[in-house]
């Protein structure tokens, strides 16, 4: 952009030698005079002024759009996974633990946060995401959707099982319900009714393959190093942490299960998240299969997506060159079960030198086209990182999203 020149005309200054001095008494009426009229100028706003807020936040609004999911799966299976009875286990190697590329590095939860939902420009169909801390209690719970609702959203996505593998709910599983897994006292069925009684809608969040804390309950679902029963860790995370097979009947089984009391609790809506493969280093091919290395591994994971009925995927992995990570369930997506994509946009995920637009709008735009091109007939729910935006993007993002005919979508 060319910087504007500056044609103004110079002025100099010059010292005033014949300054008037003031009395001590006018300087002492002035002040006087000004602090009155600085009071009276603060009262008149306050009595004009707030009384013309309320009145323009409280002006026509819109109605409500619908909420439009994908087709939910609701098969269950009965057979629980074997419980893990191994002794703690090392995978045999040198621990490489700084070998990590960055991306992945971690399987904790983010950190909690509970500030209020930002406000909405004008009510529509747009789901909040909660911090898991709201799920401690019904008072919580309840004051977290008051406040949802206040600012415009008519639903709320709830994490219920974390990437550590933790439930946040107190499961009816009987093998589970009694093990650390479980980090809250609220059932599902308690869960529901607090979201009924506010008249909001709840949406499920599970994480799938990142599972370190069930991995280490029930054995069966973990990767195990060639020829031997031993669990592969993953040492790009310190400390070393197991992930969940999606070949494994024992995960698939797991997982029904969960989305089984989840659905059968009155929840349509299960978004799944980390449905991948773990971060594998070349020095892991000592170790695991070479079927986890092979171009056609992605087949693997539709054993498990079918689970849900939304998959979030990271727009940055859908415009990669290659899909990352998050966006292997998109090579074949006659096999996507009729799940639709919870397509996170996060500005920080973008190389800066990328070339992608740099103004909010126009990025958002972008992304939502281009990867709906990619993904075909796979319907697609935007969802907003807003830390990634400025404070003053969010309005005009919504507005953007709506004037591309998205009814439904999610602000993180």
């Amino acid at each position: 952009m060319n910087k504007r020149k500056n044609y103004g005309r110079k002025i100099k200054h010059t010292k005033n030698l014949y300054r008037k001095r003031s009395s001590p008494g006018k300087k002492a009426l002035g002040t006087v005079v000004f602090v009155l009229a600085v009071s009276a100028l603060a009262f008149l706003g306050f009595c004009i002024g707030k009384p013309l807020l309320d009145y323009l936040g409280n002006m026509d609004k819109e109605p409500k759009t619908q909420w439009t999911p994908a087709a939910s799966y609701s098969e269950q299976q009965e057979n629980a996974p074997s419980r893990d009875n191994e002794p703690s286990e090392t995978s045999g190697t040198s621990d490489p633990a700084n070998s990590s590329d960055g991306t992945e590095t971690a399987q904790s939860n983010a950190a909690q946060d509970d500030s209020s939902p930002e406000e909405l420009p004008r009510e529509t169909a747009i789901a909040y995401e909660a911090p898991t801390s709201a799920l401690a209690n019904r008072t919580s719970l309840s004051a977290m959707l008051v406040k949802a609702k206040a600012a415009g959203y008519d639903r709320v996505v709830v994490q219920l099982k974390d990437n550590e593998g933790y439930l946040h709910y107190k499961t009816s599983l009987e093998d589970v319900t009694a093990t650390r897994l479980v980090k809250e006292t609220m059932t599902l069925g308690e869960i529901v009714s607090v979201f009924t009684e506010n008249e909001m809608t709840p949406v499920a969040k599970i994480s799938v393959l990142a599972d370190n804390a069930g991995c280490e309950l029930f054995s069966g679902m973990n990767y195990k190093c060639k020829g031997t029963t031993v669990s592969w860790l993953d040492y790009t995370n310190n400390p070393p942490l197991r992930w969940s097979n999606p070949e494994m009947p024992a995960t698939r089984e797991y997982f029904s299960r969960i989305v089984g009391e989840i659905s059968a609790a009155g929840i349509e809506n299960i978004v799944l998240t980390d449905v991948v493969f773990p971060n594998f280093q070349n020095y892991d091919k000592a170790y695991i299969e070479d079927k986890y290395y092979d171009k056609e591994r992605f087949r693997l994971l539709y054993n498990v997506i079918k689970a849900g009925n939304i998959i979030e995927i990271k727009a940055a992995d859908i415009m990669a060159e290659s899909y990352g990570r998050t966006a292997e369930v998109l090579y074949d997506t006659s096999l996507m079960h009729e799940n639709s994509i919870a397509l996170v946009i996060n500005r920080k995920d973008l190389p800066p030198e990328s070339g992608f637009p740099a103004d909010a709008q126009s990025l958002v735009e972008y992304l939502t086209i281009q990867c709906s091109k990619k993904a075909g007939s796979v319907p697609i729910i935007p969802v907003i990182e807003s830390s990634s935006f400025g404070d003053t993007d969010t309005a005009r993002i919504v507005e953007k999203l709506s004037q591309l005919g998205y009814t439904s979508f999610i602000m993180r």
